[in-house]
């Protein structure tokens, strides 16, 4: 699936941090549409779907949701992020549910991840002021 199509089947308010949508283009295309299809179901109510997690022993994940996608086979981990009136997730990581890998990728993903998110709050911002 390339990334044009990928744009066009994500909702608006979900969004992509650039290392999951390697991630998420790993899976075969018959997971890709399970993830597509959670993920357009998250988009309705961010915030409120999946499961809000905590800090752990060498996985600092507070903020961040997780949801289980294929029979309990894939997670996907993301964070919520208010700009103005619209809840926006964005994807920190996809994987296989293979023990904790997908909180280790995101764990080791997290520092960079929270200032692409910082980026992507000031960009939303600063469209929001423009107006």
């Amino acid at each position: 699936m390339s990334r044009l199509k990928l744009n066009d089947l994500i909702p608006d308010n979900v969004g992509f941090y650039p290392e999951a949508a390697e991630d998420f283009l790993s899976l075969d295309k018959g997971r890709q549409i399970k993830v597509i299809k959670a993920l357009q179901k998250i988009s309705r109510a961010p915030s409120r779907h999946g499961k809000l997690l905590e800090n752990q022993d060498n996985r600092p994940l507070a903020g961040f949701r997780s949801i289980y996608v294929d029979k309990k086979s894939i997670r996907i981990i993301w964070k919520v992020t208010e700009t103005g009136f619209i809840q926006i997730a964005v994807v920190a990581g996809i994987a296989e549910r293979d023990g904790m890998l997908v909180y280790k990728l995101v764990s080791e993903r997290k520092e960079s991840f929270d200032m692409f998110l910082k980026k992507i709050i000031d960009e939303m911002q600063g469209k929001n002021n423009s107006r």
